[in-house]
Formats: structure tokens, C-alpha cells, sequence
């Protein structure tokens, strides 16, 4: 099972488990749809988001699902959810945010995700063609932007599925038991800073910089950030990094951003998505067990849920930096351990169709 498949199914499962579906069961047959590319969203601060948009033409209100991501809303895993959630009856939104490819602003991870993940989820709530209902899905980041969303309670966000993600971006994340993880933070910021010089490069390079230049074999082909050290092209392109080794302990600049210490401010349900072996297994479970116990209210904790696939991220083989050489246990069968609780042999969940149903 790819990962594209996978998260397309644990897409159905919020639609089916947060009842989200709310059309005729009649309506059965594919939509006509509608896609829209770099939709503008206005933040607080007048920082422009963009989104892409997948939304049946036929008129109506319809369910939301967003995904908010640093990894390119063009993606092909994106775009192919869409048309397939379109085509079924829902709004699909995949946005790219803050700093992030078609989106405005400075890039710098976990900072602005709460109040770009609220204003984002009011503002597709206000669409015409939306029922005001918006659920939130994705993995590792985009499961960090749910969360930190859904702290600030939006209210018209109806449920969240965070795959794979940290409840503490400290512990768990950025250190494991006091260690720098070295290489998830290298790997992780140098895939990001990709994005970031590229668009430095293209806000930066004019061609007219190289018409005085002599011999011709010394044109300056881009106009690249300063800097003489590895430290300074950091600070340049990546001064997050540079933070996080600045920060080795659990002070103030983590606790701003910290889940555990907010999950009575969550007053939605949840669809966790765990992985046996992944690097935020830890983290998924902290939040299903915090949210079971500690959710804003009895329904939230009540609807709480829990998935635990065998491997990594779910649809991923086992790779460097999200594995480990551990045996897989013996497990053929999907097993209930406690309420809302499941783990299953799989790496898919269950196949179910997107449709409307009453």
C-alpha cells in the first residue's frame, strides 16, 4: 500500500469517524468538479497563504477536508486526494503554509500554526459552498499544524487526524532523552532550506547584475545568501536550527509551542495514526492517552481514537532515520486493546468508500 493510498483512506476515516459525511446517501455517483489553484487566504496579519481547491461544481454545501503542509500543496499525493474527495462529495483544500512554496511570509517551523491553522479553518468554514464543517488530516508536520490548530479551538473545526506526529516538538522531536537528534534535524532542515534558497534565489537574481562583469565566463548566474561559514549560510537559511542547539534544555522557547501542556484546550475528536517502529511513536500515543483523559470536554474524550500500524509512517517501507532493525512481532490479526484503541497488522486502514450518507 503506498503512502498516497494510505492517507487517502485515513482521510475517509476522519469523514466516517468525525461525521463529516452529512449528504444523501442517494448521491452515489461522481460529482462534476472544480479545481481552483492559489486561492488566496488573508491571515491576521495580512501575510498571504495559498491553497489549491478541489470542490464539486455541482451547488450545494459540502464537508472540508484541509491539509496544511511545508511540503508543496502541488505534490501529486495531494492533488490526487483532491480530485478523488472532490469527485466523492467533499472540499478538499491543500494549502501550502507560511514561508512555505506559493505562500508569503518567513518560514519558520512550528511558530505561526496556530493562528495561520485558525484563521485558515475559519476562513474555508466561510466558503460558500461549505456546510461549515472542516477536518484536518496528515502526517509528522501536517499532524503538527492539526494540533496546533486545534489548541486555539476554531470553532468550526469538526475533527483532526495527526499521523505520525510529536506531542512535545523538545522531547520527541528535536532531542530524544536529552541528545540533539542530529540526523532527523539535519535531514529534516536541510530538505527544508531547499525551498528557502530557492526562494531567495528567485526574489534575488536579476540578470542586469552581470552586465558589467568581465570576462563573460565570470557572469554571477544566481545572487546567493552572504555568508563564509556553514554557520552563517545557517543563519541565513535556516536560523531555526541554530535556535534549537541554543535551546538543549526544556525552557520558554519550547513550552510556547508544547502540546501536552494544552490538550485541555482541545475540544474536538481525534483519529491518531501511530507506527510501530516510527520516530514519533512516543508522541502519538502521549496525545491519544492526553486527549482521552484531558480533552476539553466528554464528548472529545469520549471520541478519541487510536490506530497503531506496523512499521513506520503508514504505506512507507521501513528506511534510514524512521526504522529500526528490530523483528516485527507476530501479529496477524487486528487486535482491540482498550476503548478506542487498535493495532492492526497493516500498513492500510480499512477501505471505505466517500460517499454521502444521511
Amino acid at each position: 500500500m503506498s503512502l498516497k493510498r494510505s492517507m487517502i483512506t485515513i482521510a475517509i476515516c476522519i469523514a466516517v469517524n468525525l461525521a463529516l459525511i452529512v449528504h444523501s446517501a442517494a448521491a452515489a455517483e461522481p460529482y462534476p468538479i472544480t479545481i481552483e489553484h492559489g486561492v488566496e487566504v488573508k491571515m491576521r496579519d495580512g501575510t498571504i497563504l495559498r491553497a489549491d481547491i478541489f470542490r464539486p461544481s455541482t451547488p450545494g454545501k459540502f464537508p472540508i477536508i484541509l491539509k496544511r503542509t511545508p511540503y508543496d500543496k502541488h505534490n501529486d499525493d495531494a492533488a490526487d486526494f483532491g480530485v478523488k474527495g472532490a469527485l466523492r462529495g467533499y472540499v478538499v483544500i491543500n494549502q501550502d503554509v507560511r514561508g512555505r512554496y506559493t505562500s508569503d511570509g518567513e518560514w519558520y517551523p512550528f511558530l505561526h500554526e496556530s493562528d495561520d491553522g485558525y484563521d485558515t479553518v475559519e476562513w474555508a468554514a466561510a466558503l460558500p459552498y461549505s456546510d461549515g464543517r472542516v477536518g484536518m488530516y496528515g502526517g509528522s508536520y501536517v499532524g503538527a499544524t492539526q494540533m496546533l490548530a486545534a489548541i486555539t479551538h476554531p470553532p468550526h473545526l469538526a475533527g483532526i487526524c495527526p499521523v505520525v506526529t510529536a506531542s512535545n516538538y523538545h522531547d520527541g522531536w528535536t532531542y530524544q532523552g536529552g541528545a540533539f537528534e542530529q540526523w532527523f534535524n539535519e535531514s529534516w532542515t536541510s530538505g527544508l532550506a531547499q525551498d528557502t534558497l530557492n526562494r531567495y534565489v528567485q526574489k534575488h537574481t536579476d540578470a542586469r547584475n552581470g552586465i558589467k562583469t568581465l570576462p563573460l565566463s565570470d557572469y554571477p548566474l544566481f545572487e546567493l545568501p552572504q555568508g563564509s561559514s556553514n554557520t552563517e549560510r545557517l543563519h541565513g537559511l535556516a536560523p531555526y536550527f541554530l535556535d534549537w542547539l541554543a535551546h538543549p534544555d526544556y525552557d520558554d522557547y519550547w513550552k510556547r509551542w508544547t502540546l501536552e501542556d494544552h490538550y485541555p484546550d482541545i475540544t474536538v475528536p481525534s483519529l491518531t495514526v501511530a507506527a510501530w517502529y516510527d520516530i514519533f511513536q512516543g508522541g502519538s500515543l502521549n496525545n491519544y492517552v492526553g486527549l482521552r483523559q484531558r480533552a476539553g470536554n466528554e464528548s472529545a474524550r469520549r471520541r478519541q481514537r487510536l490506530l497503531v500500524t506496523i512499521g513506520v509512517m503508514p504505506g512507507q517501507p521501513a528506511r534510514s532515520g524512521r526504522s529500526t532493525s528490530a523483528p516485527l512481532p507476530n501479529l496477524t490479526k487486528t487486535k482491540s486493546l482498550c476503548p478506542g484503541m487498535t493495532i492492526s497488522s497493516k500498513t492500510s486502514l480499512m477501505s471505505l468508500p466517500i460517499q454521502n450518507r444521511s
